[in-house]
């Protein structure tokens, strides 16, 4: 079996063309300008009726940073619980302090409210003040896996920290870099790292259909690629 693939899916369309295009599971969201936040729960139903392959739920309330008021972290309870509720096989999150620590109590409650599903620290991993000692809480903590660029923009630059997660911390939790992806350096990044897993987002820009337009006002939009999946998905066979 090849690099398992992931796909980051901001629509309905999105998550067909990951399923159709042979990625093995989806990171499900909406709001890609903003990196993702959680889908409504009309999406979370229709997804949930619709997809076959696993699904696993973005929880993050808005976009920003991932220090949360108390209010915020309820609604992420209440997602989690959802999502349980649904039988998504898993969520993805992450939670940090104002210094840049994991903030590992609120980390744990979530978890605590997983019900069978696995979870995914997201690329907040990326923004904490020092990668060895968060990825250690995060095993602890028993999370399945991290989402992440290395602490850079993009996998390219992030591959010799990736490199390094996965050869100090690979036989403890899964480690799937994401982020800048494409087929060109799918493969490489994969061989390179020494990683079992990679995460896209294969985007595309949409046209809108609209045949009235306004020239201030942006109608286009992106959602992840049938073509730009398959091409991946060809690179780590």
């Amino acid at each position: 079996m090849g690099t398992i693939l992931e796909i980051a899916a901001n629509s309905y369309q999105s998550c067909l063309a990951a399923q159709q295009g042979g990625a093995d599971r989806i990171e499900l969201f909406e709001n890609l300008p903003e990196g993702g936040c959680t889908p409504s729960y009309g999406m979370l139903k229709y997804v949930r009726e619709k997809i076959t392959i696993p699904v696993y739920v973005m929880i993050r309330p808005r976009g920003g940073d991932f220090l949360y008021t108390d209010e915020e972290f309820e609604i992420m309870e209440r997602d989690v619980q959802l999502c349980s509720q649904l039988g998504f096989k898993g969520v993805v999150f992450g939670i940090l302090d104002a210094q840049g620590n994991v903030d590992v109590a609120r980390c744990k409650q979530l978890l605590s409210l997983c019900g069978n599903m696995k979870a995914t620290f997201h690329r907040a991993f990326d923004r904490a003040n020092d990668l060895d000692v968060s990825i250690r809480q995060l095993i602890d903590l028993g999370f399945e896996r991290i989402l992440t660029s290395g602490g850079e923009p993009d996998v390219v630059k992030g591959k010799d920290i990736i490199k390094h997660l996965q050869k100090e911390y690979g036989d403890d939790i899964i480690i799937m870099p994401g982020c800048g992806v494409t087929a060109d350096n799918a493969a490489m990044i994969a061989g390179y790292c020494g990683v079992s897993e990679i995460h896209a987002t294969a985007k595309e820009q949409i046209l809108s259909n609209m045949q009235f337009h306004k020239a201030h006002f942006a109608d286009n939009r992106f959602e992840s690629a049938l073509d730009a999946i398959k091409a991946i998905r060809k690179t780590l066979q």
